[in-house]
């Protein structure tokens, strides 16, 4: 996206006031022409008229300013470069000069001086527009030097300013997903044989949907590591996940070892009773979901799983309650959307029961989009 949509040409030009010697009367005049030019937005005509003036009088900041902009929108980097860092001797604190000087010196290979100059520009830019474009450069010097600590901090900011930007949702999976590499990268250099790198290898299985040799790994990463934080856990989830009802069934014991390993892990408490309540022991489901509520309090679905339970005991007014605290807490939630829904046509809220139904079908909908969408991936993603 172009800069120049979303920065002023110029800074309002006026008399700069200093003594310019016998030429300080020309300078109000050029500086009138320079702004009917702009004006009638024929920057090319005002260049030569703002040169004009900076010889004049070169502490002319708004002069210096503008000539590096018009030169910097005209595409001449190289020439506007040492325009712009002449305004910002006359006064540092420009962060949008800053942000083009950092902009224009990448795009002439100064890649060090753009990163530095960049990074003092973006933590002052208070123009969203601004701030994002300077942003995205900046990750992607950042991502280029291997630097994603840095690159993911920028992406965060610019997150935080508009979370719905699908150019910053993007530029935030890229810089995920090199760091994952990354950090394989390193794994395989640092300990190819420890039980991590057995459940990296697994965590990359278990996305690609081979369950089955994903087990394999989690138990590779167990034999070498029994303490492994977070295995019993992901080797449990792979276990629900396999086709193969022998190996599900032996999904409980392992979220009752990471339980007993680390009696905090919340994911694991809340799972413990996903499984206990399929099989219908809805009262020890109750115990494990309400150990994971009072580790994780605002844990939307340990709420709709503790709801789901209540409801198989009759308890509804408090399945109600939680249902209701679970779509505040994540609105994306059909399945509490769902049963909310049921609840509240046996409670004769019918226009209650429509409008969770009609959030149910909108989520549900927009998952089975997204599910679709990664099947598409993973099909197309080459197997060793």
């Amino acid at each position: 996206m172009a800069l120049c949509a979303l920065l002023p040409l110029a800074y309002a030009l006026s008399a700069s006031g200093q003594d310019a010697g016998s030429s300080a009367s020309q300078i109000p005049v050029l500086e009138q022409q320079v702004q009917s030019y702009l004006q009638q937005q024929k920057p090319e005509l005002a260049i030569p008229l703002l040169r004009q003036i900076v010889s004049l009088d070169p502490r002319n900041l708004n002069a210096q300013a503008n000539l590096g902009v018009l030169l910097y929108f005209q595409g001449d980097f190289e020439g506007a470069i040492p325009e712009m860092r002449s305004a910002l001797q006359l006064q540092p604190n420009l962060a949008r000069i800053r942000a083009l000087l950092g902009i224009a010196e990448k795009r002439t290979g100064d890649l060090a001086t753009a990163q530095s100059d960049l990074e003092q520009a973006f933590s002052n830019l208070d123009d969203p527009k601004i701030m994002k474009q300077a942003g995205l450069e900046l990750i992607e010097i950042d991502a280029a030097n291997s630097q994603f600590t840095k690159a993911l901090a920028v992406t965060a900011k610019l997150e935080d300013v508009d979370p719905q930007d699908p150019q910053v949702i993007f530029v935030a999976y890229e810089i995920a997903s090199q760091m994952k590499d990354q950090s394989l990268l390193n794994m395989v250099l640092v300990a190819p044989d420890s039980g991590e790198m057995n459940m990296m290898v697994a965590g990359e299985l278990a996305r690609l949907g081979e369950h089955d040799k994903s087990i394999e790994k989690y138990r590779e990463a167990l034999r070498l590591n029994p303490h492994l934080p977070g295995v019993h856990f992901e080797l449990a989830e792979q276990l629900r996940a396999a086709a193969d009802p022998k190996l599900n069934a032996q999904a409980e014991g392992e979220y009752r070892a990471a339980v007993k390993e680390n009696q905090f892990d919340a994911k694991s408490w809340s799972h413990l009773g996903e499984v206990l309540s399929a099989r219908g022991e809805f009262k020890t489901a109750e115990e494990a979901y309400k150990k994971a509520l009072a580790l994780q309090p605002n844990d939307a679905s340990t709420k709709t799983g503790l709801a789901i339970a209540l409801i198989s005991m009759n308890q509804r007014e408090e399945a109600i309650s939680l249902l209701e605290s679970a779509v505040k807490d994540d609105p994306t939630n059909s399945v509490a959307h769902y049963r909310l829904s049921g609840l509240y046509r046996r409670a004769g809220r019918i226009a209650d029961a429509k409008r969770e139904m009609d959030e149910y079908t909108h989520y549900k909908n927009l998952k089975d989009k997204m599910g679709n969408v990664f099947k598409q991936v993973s099909s197309q993603t080459p197997q060793n």
